[in-house]
């Protein structure tokens, strides 16, 4: 099957090339941090962690939010989510493998990621990250191919995906509890210490992943024959609009009860999260825009239209990537707003960052080619 990776029209090869010189680009600036370390970052006393860390909270909500996708789509039999358990396994193998990548950027030297594995703290959240985000990344990728191979030869999927999809579960629900636990034992910063932190995380991710999930079949569909089905898309729209509105309602439930408990360490952190910060402007879009493409796409008519339920799909993943990864990381760390003006990315660090999502995206595109082709194989049979 691998050899569909190689083959497409002239667009499919202009697109593989331009994320290759991306990628190309964040293994350069990856060279130079590995050389040096955190000189080539903005990071400092006012940020320890910066864009790197940033996605890490988004990334791990997204593995986790795949299962949503894969276990019902494996687990139960006449599932309508069944056409796309291959792509969710695919994007929860892409997400974990994106914030091993992160993890290692994040270190500064990203060969100290083996310091994680050889040195294993059993009371640090960090030290369980690293072996649970390898586990799931090979659980689902095997998961995955092993569904692609099953629906081109146009026979049932092996028996054992189900222990495998059983073993990912457990794993992949912790992934976002983890990253939750890591910021909370962070002291300062009451933005990471709320209980419903792991909870929003996930709900983010169901959402995120959803709408992530519909541009991913609504272009596989358009330009490369890929099927879903109009019921699926429809029905997996209306969970992104579900999951965003429990999402939504989580993030308003941890601002009233810092508001009216009056509790003047978080008010301060909302404050500063969307008052007088250069991050005000980033966090009310978020909201406003999670907010409009939750509201839309619980509208039916627009559900059944598949290009505008891809667009705010996107649009909600957006909003979730800015609230549960930007805004909560870097602005999370500021002490007063004129803290905030003492990190700004380096070139290099935003060189690696989109050198990793290039290589997310080239990666997922090749796989998305290879379950179309097998797909239309099997009709051709």
């Amino acid at each position: 099957m691998i050899e569909q990776a190689f083959k497409g029209r002239r667009n499919y090869r202009i697109w593989s090339l331009a994320l290759l010189v991306v990628a190309a680009g964040g293994v350069y600036a990856s060279a130079l941090q590995s050389a040096d370390g955190f000189v080539h970052t903005g990071m400092g006393n006012n940020a320890i962690w910066g864009l790197y860390h940033a996605q890490l909270p988004f990334l791990a909500s997204i593995a986790a939010a795949s299962l949503a996708i894969l276990v019902p789509g494996t687990l139960q039999k006449h599932s309508f989510l069944a056409s796309l358990a291959p792509l969710a396994a695919f994007l929860g193998a892409t997400a974990s493998a994106m914030s091993l990548f992160f993890i290692a950027a994040d270190l500064g030297m990203q060969r100290r990621i083996l310091t994680l594995l050889l040195n294993p703290s059993p009371g640090a959240p960090a030290s369980w990250q690293v072996p649970l985000l390898l586990l799931f990344l090979a659980l689902t990728l095997t998961v995955g191919w092993a569904q692609v191979g099953a629906m081109r030869k146009g026979v049932k999927p092996p028996v054992w995906i189900r222990s495998a999809v059983m073993v990912a579960l457990p794993a992949g629900i912790a992934l976002p509890v983890i990253s939750a636990f890591t910021l909370a034992v962070v002291p300062g910063s009451e933005l990471w210490t709320s209980a419903l932190l792991a909870p929003r995380l996930m709900a983010s991710g169901v959402a995120a992943g959803a709408g992530i999930m519909l541009l991913m079949a609504v272009t596989a569909e358009q330009l490369a024959g890929f099927k879903a089905g109009e019921e699926t898309l429809e029905r997996l729209a209306a969970v992104g609009a579900w999951a965003g509105l429990v999402f939504l309602a989580l993030t308003g439930l941890d601002a009233a009860t810092a508001m009216l408990g009056n509790m003047t360490a978080d008010t301060a952190a909302l404050a500063l999260l969307y008052g007088n910060s250069p991050f005000a402007v980033v966090s009310w879009f978020a909201l406003f825009s999670g907010t409009l493409s939750t509201g839309l796409l619980l509208v039916p008519s627009l559900r059944r239209s598949f290009i505008a339920a891809a667009s705010l799909g996107s649009l909600l993943a957006l909003s979730v990537w800015l609230q549960s990864g930007l805004t909560l990381i870097l602005a999370g760390q500021l002490k007063d707003a004129s803290a905030a003006a003492g990190y700004a990315p380096a070139v290099p660090e935003l060189l690696l960052t989109a050198g990793i999502w290039a290589g997310a995206v080239l990666l997922m595109t090749v796989l998305l080619k290879i379950t179309a082709s097998a797909q239309l194989e099997r009709e051709g049979l």
